[in-house]
């Protein structure tokens, strides 16, 4: 997965169609245990991107949606936050969570 910065951001969650970015820091653990998960997902669901976001050096993206733990994964269509899901997960439960983000609505403002 791409490791994207602040500027990249604004343009790629505002892509047409699903996006899913992997909020991380690079002395976060389970951080590191889930990239190898997330390559795996990355390789099933190809009609969705996935980008990841270093907090540490992204902070005002981190403070903007409230990511208070990591990793934490934020599903975005076309600009709109759908929904989030913190902590490490299993391959599955991180492809669940992709489809449902799918067919999802916008999450609204919190």
């Amino acid at each position: 997965m791409e490791i994207i910065n602040s500027k990249q951001f604004n343009e790629v969650v505002g892509c047409e169609g699903l996006v899913v970015i992997d909020f991380f820091a690079t002395w976060c653990m389970p951080c590191r245990m889930l990239k190898p998960i997330m390559e795996r997902v990355e390789s099933k669901i190809t009609d969705v991107k996935f980008y990841s976001v270093d907090i540490d050096e992204s902070e005002e993206i981190a403070k903007r949606y409230r990511i208070f733990s990591v990793p934490t994964l934020v599903a975005f269509r076309n600009g709109k936050k759908i929904d989030s899901m913190v902590g490490l997960n299993s391959n599955d439960d991180i492809i669940d969570f992709v489809n449902r983000c799918k067919t999802a609505d916008v999450a609204e403002e919190e």
